[in-house]
């Protein structure tokens, strides 16, 4: 039993938007919601640079009525913070048929700010990316029409005791992975922060409020980042967690009693970052991650049913044409017929970036 790519496809491209961090849940009808963040291609612009921190970016979506094969023409608006740049849209889908969009906001400051700032806060390089910019927060909406509209967003209180941010609120942290619906309804969102680690946060009526959890891992000299769940047969929630200080490598951790305890913090044999899993058809969960080193590209491995050994196994290539390390954020989803498609951004010979995806058998 292995994998086996199909093809590849363009799920949304414009010269002029800078796509990213794509996500995927299948609708009512049997199509495809994909959101993914958009924002102006500033190298268009004398001096831009491409940025993850921009404060014109924006929660977008794009449909498909064919498995992937092919998309909208035009994007349409999950939501624009009227203050802050929207950052990692991603969706969830509730037993109920609600779709659930989590997203982060990055606000942009004057630049003479960061120089009174307190110790700790966290402000990206003004010198690279033209601005100085602090996150402020998780954003949580969710639509009960397949992404036709959104309600107006929750904001997530972070734990206290976090960093301060320069505009006086506790941190609330930022998001990117799947979030879990356990068998009661409860539904687990992964929350992740420079001051606490990786977090999951609880929520009890459909995504509508959220009260912080449980701490998944922290560490002083490993920072553990863009959490992942994922639901075993068991019960059993698994958290892939992307790693900084540990040569890239994978970390896991799992909970046995719906995330209210995590065991201590493994590190695995998978290189590559962030993570993300999909159920195929034989029960074993398929992974993706972005590989950020040469030869640039996408892959994905298998795991037993409830990832009990986490390790390289007959590894697949998805993609190793791509041009640099700005690439990846791979969402995995298996279709009614069995396959697996993995949406991802892309940038060749450093082009625009853009969305694209692969399609997978697993035989």
């Amino acid at each position: 039993m292995a994998l086996r790519k199909l093809e590849d496809v363009v799920i949304y491209r414009d010269d002029e938007w800078y796509s990213t961090f794509p996500s995927l849940v299948p609708l009512s009808d049997g199509s495809l919601l994909c959101g993914f963040r958009r924002a102006p291609e500033r190298r268009l612009q004398p001096g831009g640079t491409a940025s993850h921190t921009d404060p014109n970016s924006q929660a977008m979506c794009v449909t498909s009525a064919d498995n992937g094969a092919t998309w909208d023409a035009e994007p349409r608006l999950i939501y624009a913070h009227s203050a802050a740049g929207c950052q990692d849209p991603c969706l969830h889908r509730l037993r109920d048929g609600a779709i659930v969009c989590s997203l982060f906001a990055w606000q942009i400051f004057p630049v003479g700010f960061a120089e009174h700032m307190a110790a700790g806060h966290v402000v990206r390089d003004r010198e690279e990316h033209g601005w100085p910019m602090a996150n402020v927060g998780v954003h949580v909406l969710r639509s009960d029409d397949d992404g036709a509209s959104w309600s107006r967003p929750v904001l997530i209180d972070y734990p206290e005791g976090s960093t301060r941010r320069p505009v006086g609120e506790v941190e609330r942290g930022g998001v990117r992975g799947g979030g879990v619906q356990l068998e009661d309804g409860t539904f687990l969102l992964p929350v992740y922060s420079t001051s606490t680690g990786s977090n999951v946060f609880r929520s009890t009526d459909g995504a509508r409020s959220f009260e912080h959890l449980a701490t998944i891992a922290f560490d002083e000299s490993i920072m553990f980042e863009e959490p992942h769940l994922h639901l075993c047969p068991s019960g059993k929630v698994v958290a892939f967690l992307r790693t900084a200080g540990m040569d890239g490598y994978l970390a896991y951790s799992w909970s046995n009693d719906g995330g209210t305890t995590w065991a201590p913090w493994q590190r695995s044999d998978i290189w590559g970052h962030p993570f993300s899993t999909t159920i195929c058809a034989d029960g074993r969960v398929l992974v993706a991650y972005g590989y950020r080193r040469t030869p640039y590209g996408i892959r994905c491995t298998l795991l037993d049913p409830e990832c009990e050994r986490m390790e390289v196994a007959g590894e697949l290539v998805l993609r190793d044409d791509l041009g640099n390390t700005d690439i990846g954020y791979p969402w995995a989803l298996t279709l009614p017929d069995g396959r697996v498609f993995v949406a991802y951004y892309a940038n060749l010979d450093d082009g625009t970036r853009y969305l694209a995806g692969s399609l997978a058998a697993v035989d």
